[in-house]
């Protein structure tokens, strides 16, 4: 966490300057070919496919997508041009994002590479903001911004110009101001850790500044349509700051969650999610909703537990990193799944709600495995096994070591040959075996597969499991459901 101290010291330093004259800013209305991509496709060498920048590039440019708003119209694409300079990163009205290989050699100066993707993705951040319609911000801006609690006269007086231009919503320092806030929210969305603009390597700040407008060092350029460095260098401070106080929603969701009050879990995740959207809140509100559709389900079908699937749920956000490096986890939560064929229109609403943040949480990374697993045990609850059976598909392509998504095929295979009146005894037995060699005391699979071979009649190899289970768990009640 950093302190008000640090904030008054690192507001002399500087913050990003992309408002260089030959930066199309959100104010100004495009006029000219210059406003199209097909300008500067035309005109200027395309950094080529083979550089090492290249991939660099749009490998942060698609996380970093992924984690942004979406707006309609055209859909974002980066274009890299082979330049050292000029006009090094522009938003274009048709959906095109400007970069130059002169502004990745920029954040390339970094001590890490680590530090040159955050400084990166905080760019590329910053231009996808201008494609996208930031209605809510001026509340979320306010939130936590007190200029009485800065220390010193000139902290005060920068925290105070900063709010007045926010307030000035129409003006281009407002719009610039708010492309910065984005640009490191949706940096940090994107699992980069952008509090590496302001620890190990704060001089890219005045780095960047030089080289793409060297007069704003110079005090040439400060016009009401330019913010001055160290406005936009506490309206960084600010943000991160806020995507701090607002973690402590994110983990009293996740212990709500597992104390069983869904309410209470569903109340926090919502509130996180309205200001900060990673792919782990709308993952742990799909687990909320998931959760009342199973109690409205069990309500209606009051059978015994049979199979264990496992969710998972994330106890981390990536939103940590921004503030203490912290790498996201992942651990199961356990329940019973109960079958039957029974339904409501309540539990249709959960379940399809549950499925539609799990998406979300997958579209906003394309690798979370997590929620993939976790969809796959909608489909199972709806007994679409063959739709779970493909989801858990590709959660173990995007994590071999997914320990739950092979326990939970094997049980969705199981329960799919049931429904087709197939044989698929091989598939079951092959994946839960699975499930145990990545976590050899996973209680779930030792008990799915003793049940396994308790129904298929293998009495030998049903104690081995059973009494497996007694070592790992021996005060579990699922013991009983073996003998």
């Amino acid at each position: 966490m950093y302190r008000v101290s640090f904030l008054t010291a690192f507001i002399i330093i500087s913050a990003f300057a992309f408002l260089a004259p030959t930066y199309a800013h959100a104010g100004a209305k495009p006029t000219g070919p210059s406003s199209k991509r097909d300008y500067w496709t035309a005109n200027q060498k395309m950094l080529d496919e083979k550089d090492s920048r290249y991939a660099l590039a749009h490998s942060v440019f698609d996380r970093v997508l992924a984690a942004a708003d979406k707006r309609p119209g055209p859909i974002p694409e980066l274009i890299i041009l082979d330049e050292g300079g000029y006009p090094w990163a522009r938003s274009l009205p048709d959906g095109a994002i400007i970069l130059t290989r002169g502004a990745i050699d920029i954040c390339l100066r970094s001590a890490s590479m680590m530090e040159a993707k955050a400084k990166l993705a905080f760019i590329i951040g910053h231009e996808l903001s201008h494609q996208v319609n930031g209605d809510f911000w001026h509340f979320f801006f306010y939130q936590g911004v007190r200029p009485e609690q800065a220390k010193g006269a000139s902290a005060k007086k920068t925290l105070k110009e900063v709010i007045e231009i926010a307030r000035k919503t129409d003006s281009v320092v407002a719009k610039e101001l708010k492309a910065d806030q984005y640009g490191v929210i949706y940096a940090s969305q994107a699992g980069y850790n952008v509090s590496a603009l302001m620890k190990a390597d704060v001089n890219f700040f005045y780095e960047w500044a030089a080289a793409t407008s060297p007069g704003l060092l110079e005090g040439a350029m400060f016009t009401p349509a330019h913010p001055r460095i160290q406005q936009r260098s506490a309206t960084v401070i600010l943000t991160i700051k806020q995507v701090a106080r607002k973690i402590a929603l994110f983990d009293k969701g996740v212990i709500y969650y597992k104390q069983g009050n869904y309410a209470a879990a569903k109340r926090y995740f919502e509130d996180f999610l309205s200001q900060y959207q990673s792919r782990e809140a709308f993952n742990n509100l799909g687990l909320v909703y998931y959760q009342m559709a199973l109690k409205e389900h069990m309500r209606l079908q009051p059978h015994t537990p049979v199979f264990r699937l496992s969710l998972i749920i994330d106890p981390s956000t990536r939103a940590k990193e921004t503030t203490k490096g912290r790498q996201a986890l992942m651990t199961p939560f356990n329940r019973s799944f109960k079958r039957s064929d029974g339904t409501s229109a309540l539990f249709r609403k959960y379940s399809k709600t549950a499925a539609k943040y799990f998406r979300e949480a997958a579209d906003r990374d394309h690798t979370y495995a997590p929620a993939h697993n976790n969809i796959a045990c909608v489909h199972f609850l709806r007994r679409e096994f063959s739709s779970a059976v493909g989801q858990l598909d590709i959660s173990i392509i995007l994590d071999p070591t997914n320990a739950e998504a092979y326990n939970n095929r094997g049980v969705s295979y199981l329960n799919h040959a049931k429904k087709l009146k197939v044989n698929l005894n091989s598939k079951v037995e092959s994946d839960l075996k699975k499930a145990l060699k990545i976590k050899p005391d996973y209680v779930d699979a030792t008990f799915n597969l003793a049940y396994f071979y308790k129904i298929t009649g293998n009495e030998k190899e049903k104690r081995h499991y059973m009494l497996r289970l007694k070592k790992i768990a021996p005060r579990s009640g699922l013991i009983a459901l073996l003998e």
